[in-house]
């Protein structure tokens, strides 16, 4: 549920504005009545508070986190329910995550990321300490603050993370797949080994700019967790310090009996890597405008000013290698002509990514990297940029919902102002589980899909394969699959071996549509022709070429006679010749004439005279030549016969895989049938 402004939620929490969603919750800012500040605000999405079972977990979760007190830990300060509003309130930190820092800043320099590292660890050893594991470390749930004149790491979500985890709606959190240890991987049980894992791959994020894992599945990435060494970080850039190297090396062991078996070890050899004891967080990078840095002993510090300056600064992600060679050769002599003013450094550090692109490459924009991001922020970078932004819902289980799933263009191609971007964002993994269709006719997996609200894509392949005919070898999606209700599955269905051998089916007085998918099924195929029947309704099969039963080659045409219904044509005779029909003659027997008489006196007609016809009928012809001595192309020639008069009643051109049919003829007397294949009479019979 969206909550509006200036709401007042427990007669306390004043809403104030929507910060964000996330997995497991709505973010507001509020404002705390009671106490006069402000405040993090989080509600429950609507899919967890149904579960009562999650709600209990959550609220022991959350109450153990709100006992942590540590200057690198977002405090919790309240948690409670308004109706069906169950909500969390936390410390208010006004500045953006390390996520964001990454994508404007990395890689870092050794001493920055070891800092940042540091104050994580110290979290998470304080945490540790209080029997809390966090499970979700990533750079989305480490903050940006700002204190005095520097800036400080603050870890969020401690504690709420394991109920997320219990809770049937897991799937919310696959996004985090990329920073999850091996044994989270598994679903096994983790402990402060897990948060040590992933505070190792944020240290390599920070470093390399890069994350060390990343495919398109979410299978892939548990898999390389499982089973691919953690890259060297130096391998993407070489100015990563050996001792940092061999940290992220040993905290991101498969195994956690080889990781720093706590925090407190860790963060001693970031010091050592650094050393320093006491450590202060330099700038993250030496571009970041001169005018909102401060001197510290000739050192320039990353300071306030610059957390408010963040989205100026994210002009500078259209740096890259080439262009900063080509700005260097044109920059000494525009340091040259202005060094009388000293002004025109300080615009070339502010405005020279844009400089720089103007005279490169026009008036063209590269587009940027939105793929992780919340859709919301990533449209507020495209509106800096000039980029106008589609939208395009899709189900990606790798990434949380409302975040950006994959793009078009892809980052770092150029296009033109106002140019439109298509961004793909995900809206979590679906709610409707693919059933498993492997090994069912597709007839019985349209019937298993519509159970579930889904169906069958309506194109389906059918291969060969050493499975049963007819039977499904191959889902997309794969079962298990969560998809939305318009999801299509498509399959692929067996046709046998192509040597195998299979039954023809029984398709008499199957509609045409019924025979082909029959067929289908049985992995065959079908020539149909027409022809007339009495007693077989229009557009249902009459009769099949090759009987039920008989065993053909996988592959096999076979030809099916197609009903036109009754013959409603009248057949072509000769008009036949007059026959004088005697009168009636109403006779009186003579008792002198003898009863025996046979002669042919019409005095012997007793009874009227009346014509006879017979009742029209219909029959069939069967077509049964030898084949191997047929050709590819032959005629086809049906005659009959009927009170001396001939007629054609079937020709054409036929190859021989058309053969054997019948044909439907109708005759209201002794008829002479007779077929002709290629001028020879094959068959002849009267009926």
């Amino acid at each position: 549920m969206i909550l509006e402004n200036n709401r007042i939620i427990n007669e306390r929490y004043k809403i104030k504005d929507k910060i964000g969603i996330g997995g497991m919750a709505i973010v507001y800012k509020a404002e705390d009545l009671k106490l006069g500040r402000d405040v993090t605000f989080k509600v429950l999405k609507e899919e967890f508070i149904k579960d009562d079972e999650f709600i209990d977990r959550f609220s022991t979760e959350a109450i153990a986190a709100a006992q942590l007190s540590h200057t690198n830990i977002v405090s919790v300060y309240d948690v409670g329910n308004d109706g069906d509003i169950y909500y969390i309130v936390m410390e208010y930190i006004d500045g953006f995550t390390l996520k964001e820092l990454i994508y404007n800043k990395a890689p870092f320099s050794n001493e920055d990321a070891a800092e940042i590292a540091i104050q994580i660890a110290s979290a998470l050893d304080h945490a540790h300490l209080n029997g809390i594991v966090h499970r979700d470390i990533k750079p989305e749930n480490i903050l940006i603050t700002r204190v005095g004149d520097e800036g400080e790491a603050k870890v969020t979500d401690f504690g709420i993370a394991k109920a997320a985890k219990l809770s049937s709606t897991a799937n919310d959190y696959m996004g985090s797949i990329h920073y999850f240890s091996p044994e989270q991987a598994k679903g096994e049980d983790v402990d402060n080994r897990s948060d040590i894992y992933s505070l190792g791959i944020v240290l390599y994020e920070m470093v390399t700019g890069e994350l060390p894992f990343d495919g398109d599945a979410a299978i892939d990435l548990a898999m390389q967790h499982l089973k691919t060494p953690i890259p060297d970080p130096r391998d993407v850039n070489p100015q990563v310090s050996d001792e940092l190297a061999d940290i992220i090396k040993k905290a991101c062991s498969k195994e956690p009996k080889n990781r720093y078996q706590t925090a407190r070890e860790m963060m001693s050899d970031l010091k050592k890597s650094i050393g320093a004891e006491k450590l202060r967080w330099d700038d993250i990078e030496d571009d970041i405008p001169e005018h909102i840095s401060s001197e510290n002993n000739g050192t320039r510090k990353f300071t306030p000013a610059d957390i408010e300056e963040i989205d100026e600064i994210d002009e500078y992600d259209e740096y890259d290698e080439e262009e900063e060679k080509a700005y260097r050769s044109k920059e000494k002599k525009v340091i040259f002509a202005a060094i009388l003013t000293g002004i025109v450094l300080v615009l070339a550090l502010t405005f020279g990514g844009k400089y720089i692109n103007s005279t490169l490459y026009g008036d063209t924009i590269k587009v940027p990297d939105f793929t992780g991001m919340d859709y919301d922020k990533a449209c507020m970078k495209a509106e800096r940029k000039g980029i106008t932004i589609e939208r395009k819902d899709i189900f990606e289980e790798s990434f949380e919902a409302g975040e950006v799933a994959k793009q078009s263009p892809e980052k770092g191609e150029r296009i033109n102002e106002g140019d439109v971007v298509i961004l793909y964002v995900s809206q979590g993994s679906g709610d409707i589980q693919v059933p498993s269709l492997e090994n069912l006719s597709k007839s019985k997996a349209e019937e298993v899909l519509a159970k579930q609200g889904l169906s069958l894509d309506d194109d389906v392949e059918y291969v060969h394969s050493d499975k049963p005919v007819g039977t499904i070898i191959e889902q997309s999606p794969e079962a298990g699959t969560m998809v939305s209700s318009d999801t299509r599955i498509k399959v692929k269905v067996s046709q046998g071996g192509l040597d195998e051998e299979i039954p023809v089916p029984d398709l008499r007085d199957k509609t045409r549509d019924e025979a082909a998918q029959l067929l289908d099924e049985a992995g065959l195929s079908g020539k149909f022709i027409e022809g007339y029947s009495d007693t077989v309704e229009e557009g249902k099969i009459i009769d099949q070429g090759i009987d039920p039963g008989t065993m053909v080659s996988v592959g096999s045409s076979i030809t099916l006679t197609v009903s036109k219904g009754k013959n409603t044509e009248e057949p072509v005779t000769e008009t036949p010749p007059e026959v004088m029909v005697p009168p009636v003659v109403e006779v009186t027997t003579q008792p002198n004439v003898p009863a025996d008489n046979s002669g042919s006196s019409d005095a012997d007609i007793t009874e009227e005279t009346v014509a006879q016809t017979d009742t029209p009928k219909s029959v069939n012809i069967p077509v049964n030549p030898n084949k191997e001595s047929l050709s590819d192309s032959n005629t086809l020639r049906v005659t009959a016969v009927e009170d001396g008069v001939e007629r054609v009643v079937k020709e054409g051109n036929f190859s021989k895989d058309d053969f054997p049919f019948t044909v439907s003829d109708t005759t209201s007397g002794p008829t002479e049938y007779k077929v002709y294949i290629n001028g020879e009479v094959i068959h002849s019979e009267t009926r």
